[in-house]
């Protein structure tokens, strides 16, 4: 399994062309063929891009991961979006919580000192408890 990491569609452009290029050289493909290889290796590309709404989730969180693998009889799969935590791995219970203004800053001074995320940083003073 493969993840690739994109933040815009210009990012992904690129990236395909290297592909197609290194694909088609790999295949031997000249003139005719090349041009006509590289061409359909683009259009699946962008036909997938379209797809999975790739400009959509680069709006909404900043970037798209692309994740390929192939299934059991060989054919290559898809995915987008933020990759998932394993089960073993996953927290189970959420916890909410209103701060004021100065609790807050101080969490948030804290996390920025320690570059830490906002979670990690609960769930490590919860433990020293």
């Amino acid at each position: 399994m493969k993840e690739l990491t994109f933040t815009s569609y210009d990012q992904f452009q690129q990236f395909i062309e290297h592909k197609a290029m290194e694909k088609a050289i790999m295949k031997g493909l000249q003139g005719e063929e090349l041009t006509e290889f590289k061409h359909d290796f683009k259009q699946r590309a962008v036909s997938m891009w379209k797809e999975n709404d790739c400009d959509h989730w680069i709006e909404k969180h900043g970037y798209v991961i692309i994740t390929v693998w192939k299934d059991d009889i060989g054919k290559r799969k898809i995915t987008r979006g933020r990759p998932k935590k394993l089960d073993s791995d996953k927290y189970i219970h959420s916890v909410h919580v209103r701060l004021d203004e100065e609790t807050y800053r101080k969490l948030t001074n804290y996390c920025q000192n320690h570059q830490l995320d906002v979670s990690e940083t609960i769930r490590s003073l919860i433990k020293t408890l």
